[in-house]
């Protein structure tokens, strides 16, 4: 019985250290919610769902990673809305993409997508976009370099 659980925890263990290699964290609904609540933010932030399927997100993402790249002082934060996957991270690797990266954990997709944003109805790319100042502006679509900077207070 003692072999078995040491075998069970080294492969949790494996299991955990491959999502963490890349950086990916689990989101279950719990964490969800703490990352879409503006008061946990007290500077510019911007939580972007997006998805490997999504060439609309894609582009986002680029955008992203520039205004993060032009120092405009903001936090990004990315969320994968699937499970994970070994080539999650390339799409972000090759853009260029800084900041906290979540895929969807183990909770019901729907369940995730409900704490990330009630109103949202899964259309993608989504962004969040915080001004660190308790304010929150939600996105669907393709994403304007100025719309994102005012949304900001830059």
């Amino acid at each position: 019985m003692k072999r078995l659980t040491l075998v069970m925890l080294c492969l949790l263990l494996g299991a955990t250290t491959a999502s963490a290699a890349d950086g990916f964290r689990l989101l279950d609904r719990a964490a969800a919610q703490r990352l879409v609540d503006p008061a946990a933010y007290r500077s510019p932030t911007i939580v972007a769902l997006w998805s490997t399927d999504c060439v609309h997100c894609k582009k986002n993402l680029r955008l992203l990673a520039e205004l993060a790249a032009a120092g405009h002082d903001l936090k990004l934060v990315t969320v994968a809305v699937q499970p994970y996957s070994d080539d999650l991270a390339e799409p972000l690797l090759r853009l260029a993409v800084p900041g906290e990266r979540y895929a969807y954990g183990h909770d019901a997709p729907e369940a995730l997508a409900f704490a990330l944003d009630p109103k949202w109805r899964g259309e993608l790319p989504r962004t969040l976009l915080f001004d660190g100042r308790g304010h929150r502006i939600a996105i669907s679509g393709v994403l304007d370099r100025d719309a994102v900077v005012r949304a900001l207070g830059r």
